[in-house]
């Protein structure tokens, strides 16, 4: 009888669904997509309820979405931005950074050393949007429907450091153009390594150090093998929901319009999480403070000087925006200019 009963249920809520998406009008639109990385929170507790709950309960069941992190498909995330614009994907959520060296206008609003917080970050990358999207739409066939970010991308060691200056003559991960130029700055030797590959490479010393969010190293338990947390904010890990425009297209119009609405709420969630979460994986990460996230760990916590926050304006000073302006060329720059670089009150000189 308790079976008969949930099963009854399921089928009254199915059909409750049908009805509602027959009253709105819309056609049942099946798609599958590519989310980000599979064991952090972005994914688990944003877009994964996102597009099988609230998408189907809003569409009145009209969008049936199949969703499977990238980091399950055998794909490294350099290679999403350009499988959505073939239209090998319909739709996808990647890290920007991930793709700066086939396209260096996606580290606009996530250069390292441009915002101090998530906050910041949210507010260059709305200034940014209209720029992208028109970016994506005429030279790559790409639809931007959102962005979202990770929280502070931090730097983890293997061996002891003391401050910013000790990753001269270290081997240290490093995601992007952006972050492999400050590494190089600073003397180290950048390592493009895919995420999930981080942690083996830290254990094995193929790595000294490494740069990514404080909540997304402890949950992939690169705390494991490394010993010091310098958690100074490098950038942030922006993130974007695309889809292949001429896919997007085909689509009903009232399907388009729901979609957009509710990415955008999205967005706003993301962005509110990953500014919490930063100070999680410290605490998480380092012990210093509870860790609502599992058992915390016990790596050594390096205070951020300011020694160190002046290296990091002076590198972005000196090396990261000149790099990012030659690698972008003087029609970007002045886009640029015209968006990011009002907002932040910075001028960037074409090279």
């Amino acid at each position: 009888m308790k079976r008969l009963a949930i099963a009854s249920a399921v089928l009254a809520s199915a059909l409750g669904m049908a009805v509602s998406a027959q009253a709105q009008g819309l056609p049942v639109t099946k798609f599958n997509l590519v989310g980000s990385i599979g064991n952090l929170s972005m994914y688990t507790q944003q877009e994964v309820p996102f597009w099988t709950k609230t998408m189907p309960e809003k569409s009145g069941g009209a969008i049936q979405v199949e969703i499977k992190p990238f980091t399950e498909l055998g794909l490294k995330g350099g290679e999403i931005f350009r499988l959505v614009s073939q239209g090998t994907l319909p739709m996808a959520t990647t890290v920007l950074n991930y793709n700066t060296g086939e396209m260096p206008i996606n580290e606009s609003a996530d250069l390292v050393g441009l915002v101090g917080s998530v906050e910041e970050l949210q507010k260059v990358a709305n200034v940014v949007r209209p720029m992208l999207a028109a970016e994506y739409e005429t030279k790559h066939g790409v639809k931007l429907l959102g962005f979202g970010s990770y929280q502070a991308q931090v730097i983890y060691c293997r061996d002891k450091i003391s401050s910013l200056a000790d990753l001269k003559g270290k081997k240290v991960r490093a995601s992007g153009i952006s972050q492999q130029s400050f590494v190089n700055y600073l003397g180290g030797s950048p390592l493009n390594i895919a995420f999930a590959e981080v942690q083996p490479a830290l254990a094995k010393g193929v790595v000294d150090c490494a740069i990514t969010g404080s909540l997304s190293g402890y949950k992939s338990k690169w705390h494991e093998a490394a010993t010091h947390l310098l958690p100074m904010p490098v950038n942030f890990g922006l993130a974007a929901t695309t889809a292949n425009l001429a896919w997007w297209n085909k689509l009903d119009a009232r399907v388009q319009a729901l979609m957009t609405k509710e990415v955008r709420v999205l967005e706003d969630n993301i962005f509110a999480q990953a500014a919490t979460e930063t100070a999680i994986g410290v605490a998480c990460n380092t012990g210093t403070a509870p860790c609502p996230e599992g058992t915390p760990a016990k790596m050594v916590l390096v205070p951020v000087t300011d020694a160190d926050q002046a290296l990091r304006k002076k590198a972005f000073a000196e090396a990261i925006l000149p790099d990012f302006a030659k690698r972008c060329g003087p029609d970007c720059v002045s886009r640029w200019n015209d968006t990011v670089g009002k907002a932040v009150g910075i001028t960037a000189k074409a090279m």
